[in-house]
């Protein structure tokens, strides 16, 4: 219970307080915690409108306010006011912030559709087969541009077949009509135009490519638009023109239907993405397995030591499980260069922790009964492990095991988009070159192959959870055989997956001091900054000898070998009075101030701050004629000044984490507007058992289904065609993915109602409708906010990485700081995002305790 307002304060003065103070007023009454709230709720909301800029939504800011006002008053007079209209204002605010921030323009959506049609019209044309084809070429030459009088092409025209044209001559830009009897009939096929010599362009009017279609005799007529087929810089001069010929090339079909190479590469690329979820899932299980007994508290709680480890171990477990695959793959391509098996050790390192931490936790849920019975005959503890722990938490191991395998097969599909591993490499060169039935023939693939797995590993866990056998069969040898060749199977797998994934355990170690090196980096991260200044010490160097007039002397810490002197002499360039174990720049400098280093990556100087560099004279610093200055040799290094102030970094990694919050925040919020009204349609007890209500929950279980197979990053490429790049691009993708998701586990919920209150309300007489909102949608309510929290949780992690392919957010970001070696800034993001996932974790888990 809520603790009753003190006496001693009045309602007014405790309500204008709350006008001042937000949350004031609360405080005082002895609502803490309440009053806390409000001022860090008041707080952000003026900070994200201050922000953004968006000064509009001042309004409803302070109308909040005044609910603040008004809840100190009723909560002095004992009342306990309700959250309706400070949850709308609230949603106002933070919505119309996130509008702003994600760059939602809801225009796009109808604009950008004539750049979405071609992705629609790919995914009902894949490349699947074809029949094999012999080609033949018709071609008849072309004057470009026209002169008087025209001379005669330098080439012939095909006989057979034969092309005529509507003019012998044309000039770049006009329509050209070509015409022949004779092609094969019903026989598509591009036209092309080019130099008799030269590389063809392919014929083209208003755009689009010209194809032909004979009809029933072989004839065909086609228009093009003449090319500028021929380098300005290699036109013919006035009065010349150049002999060019129209091309039309068909394929005659022969044989029987083949699949494609497009279709071929698709298959030998699934085999690549079995591969590396395969091998990443059994190295996870063999490291997870051991690390597991490690991260659980009934274990390791026996003592301080081993419960230090217990709280070691998790932390690196809940930190290594913050940061996506996707971005522990870059970090792995720095290491081992790109390739499969920077994608396999991204998989595995995910996969352990997330193993680990799924394997401790079945652990500590096991009956105790026996670890003390164990205990008590005086075991060890790894006796302990084997005859107590391993026989009650095998079956969920593997259920476990089960469940990250199709997780890990999902993440190969898209492991792609940073090396040349899997379905996903295909997906984004094939999108970048726009070739949209083959992205459709890919993508189609990762459908049938996820939504098959998923069937088969949910079917093998459900068996495993009951306690049913996999194997049916009660013949001995029978069973024995089978099982004799599973082992085999797994086996021959293991070394097939470890040669697809290229495994060179040498790289790793070859790669180690780089990686060590990029590790310390991405652990500090680049917070605070001061400003610095930059001292310079020099003297002067003529080159040559007496070619310049008298140079201002050299500065006192600073002494060369030689007073002047020819390029490639010896040179030693001394330096003294330096600050101590501090990196300094030698350099040349010319008389016009430009520079040049005289050594990279020159130099530190010792314990005493003194530097000696021997190199030779450079020829830059020979003097031109008419030039009166001579070259330098300069010293330069920074000292910090001022006061330490948060770098711009940081400033950067907390702004993109905000729009990455955002971004979380709206697309879940319309995949689950979207969600709600579909999951009814896809539950049973809603669609009932006639007909049309089955049809409508097979469909809409199907389309769940199948969508739900497809990455957010690969939804990112189309999307970001269809809104363009940016954060509403990465937005469109996540909601387009949440809808099935959450459609799914609303449907479940649906489907696991009482009925009781149902039955209840139906016998009263209400209809359809009013049984629906009195007695379905009140038990839907707290599950339903579970699970939209949960997904919010999981799009945050998303949001991370989306980026990468256009989505915005922080994700973008971190590519490019990555790119430019900029690995501390790159760490601070890493930083930012283990926050953002632990915060929102932490709280999602507590709102879900409330509404579950």
């Amino acid at each position: 219970m809520p603790p009753k307002p003190a006496a001693r304060v009045r309602p007014w003065p405790a309500t204008l307080l709350s006008l001042l103070v937000p949350g004031g007023g609360q405080f005082i009454l002895g609502h803490r915690s309440r009053g806390i709230g409000l001022f860090l709720t008041f707080c952000l909301l003026l900070a994200l409108v201050l922000w953004t800029g968006t000064y509009a939504l001042l309004a409803p800011l302070l109308l909040f306010l005044g609910w603040i006002a008004r809840d100190a008053y009723q909560l002095a007079q004992g009342k306990q006011p309700r959250w309706g209209a400070a949850l709308l204002l609230v949603g106002l605010v933070l919505y119309g912030a996130a509008t702003v921030v994600t760059e939602v323009r809801p225009t796009r959506l109808i604009t950008g559709l004539p750049s979405l049609q071609p992705y629609i019209r790919s995914l009902f044309s894949p490349e699947l087969f074809e029949h094999p084809t012999t080609e033949t070429i018709g071609l008849t030459p072309v004057m470009v541009p026209c002169v008087d009088p025209l001379p005669e092409p330098n080439r012939a025209a095909t006989t057979a077949p034969a092309l005529m044209l509507s003019t012998p001559c044309a000039a770049v830009g006009d329509l050209l009509a070509s015409q022949r009897p004779g092609v094969p009939a019903q026989r598509r096929r591009a036209g092309a135009l080019g130099r008799s010599a030269g590389q063809p362009r392919r014929a083209m009017l208003d755009g689009e490519l010209v194809t032909f279609v004979a009809d029933a005799d072989g004839r065909f007529q086609a228009t093009l638009t003449v090319p500028q087929a021929v380098p300005l810089t290699a036109q013919p001069d006035p009065g010349e023109t150049l002999t060019h010929a129209v091309r039309a090339v068909q394929d005659i079909p022969s044989g029987s239907l083949q699949p494609t190479q497009t279709l071929s590469l698709v298959i030998e690329k699934i085999g690549e993405t079995l591969a590396l979820a395969f091998l990443s899932t059994v190295l996870g299980v063999i490291f997870a397995v051991p690390v597991s007994f490690l991260a659980a508290r009934n274990l390791m709680g026996a003592n301080r030591v081993t419960l230090a480890i217990y709280n070691v171990v998790r932390a690196i477990l809940n930190i290594i499980r913050s940061i996506e695959t996707l971005l522990w793959a870059i970090i792995f391509a720095v290491w081992v260069g790109l390739g499969p098996f920077a994608g396999t050790l991204a998989l595995w390192f995910h996969t352990v922790a997330a193993l680990a931490k799924l394997y401790s936790e079945a652990i500590e849920s096991i009956d105790p009964g026996p670890i003390e019975a164990v205990r008590a005959t005086g075991a060890r503890w790894p006796q302990m492990v084997v005859y107590a722990v391993l026989p009650q938490i095998l079956p969920t191991f593997t259920s476990f095991t089960l469940y990250r395998f199709d997780i890990n097969v999902r993440l190969s599909t898209v492991i792609g988009l940073v090396s040349d591993a899997g379905l996903g490499f295909l997906v984004v060169q094939w999108v970048r070159l726009n070739r949209f039935s083959a992205m459709a023939t890919a993508i189609i693939a990762i459908i049938i192959v996820v939504a098959s797995l998923d069937y088969l590993s949910g079917w093998l866990r459900e068996r495993i959870i009951q306690g049913k056998p996999i194997l049916s069969t009660r013949n001995p040898a029978l069973r024995s055989l089978t099982r004799l060749a599973i082992v085999v199977g797994f086996v021959a797998a293991f070394v097939w997956s470890w040669r697809i994934a290229q495994i060179e355990p040498v790289e790793l170690i070859r790669g180690a001091p780089q990686g060590l090196a990029l590790a310390r980096e991405f652990a500090v991260p680049d917070l605070i900054t001061r400003d610095a200044e930059t001292f310079a010490i020099s003297a002067p160097l003529p080159v040559p000898c007496g070619a310049a007039e008298a140079a201002p002397p050299a500065d006192d810490n600073i002494t060369l070998s030689l007073a002047c002197g020819d390029p490639g002499d010896p040179l030693v360039i001394t330096g003294s009075g330096l600050p101590p174990n501090r990196d300094v720049s030698v350099r040349w400098v010319l008389p016009d101030g430009a520079f040049l280093r005289v050594r990279s990556g020159c130099c530190t100087t010792d314990a005493d701050g003194n530097l000696e560099l021997e190199t030779t004279i450079n020829a830059v610093t020979a003097l031109e004629e008419g030039q009166a200055t001579s070259s330098r040799v300069e010293i330069t290094y920074n000292e910090e000044a001022g006061r330490a102030r948060i770098s711009d970094t940081a400033w950067q990694v907390i702004e993109l984490s905000m729009v990455t919050l955002l971004m979380a925040l709206v697309a879940t919020t319309v995949g689950a507007l979207f969600a709600i009204p579909l999951s009814f349609l896809a539950a049973r007890n809603i669609m009932g058992n006639s007909r049309l209500g089955r049809a409508v929950y097979y469909a809409m279980r199907g389309f769940f289904n199948i969508t739900r197979s497809v990455e957010p990053l690969i939804l990112v490429l189309i999307a970001a065609t269809w809104v363009g790049a940016g954060p509403f691009a990465g937005v469109m993708a996540l909601a387009l993915n949440n809808i099935p998701n959450l459609g799914k586990l609303f449907s479940e919920s649906i489907e696991e109602i009482d009925t009781g209150p149902v039955e209840a309300v139906m016998t009263s007489g209400a209809n359809r409708l009013q049984t629906l909102v009195y007695a379905v949608v009140p038990q839907l309510v707290p599950p339903f906010l579970a699970f939209i929290i949960y997904q919010w949780d999981i799009n945050i992690r998303m949001s991370t990485v989306i980026g990468f392919v256009g989505g915005g957010g922080i994700g973008q970001q971190f590519r490019i700081w990555v790119s430019l070696n900029q690995y501390s800034a790159a760490g601070t993001a890493i930083w930012a995002i283990v926050i953002m996932v632990w915060t929102m974790d932490y709280l999602s888990a507590k709102a879900r305790e409330r509404l579950v």
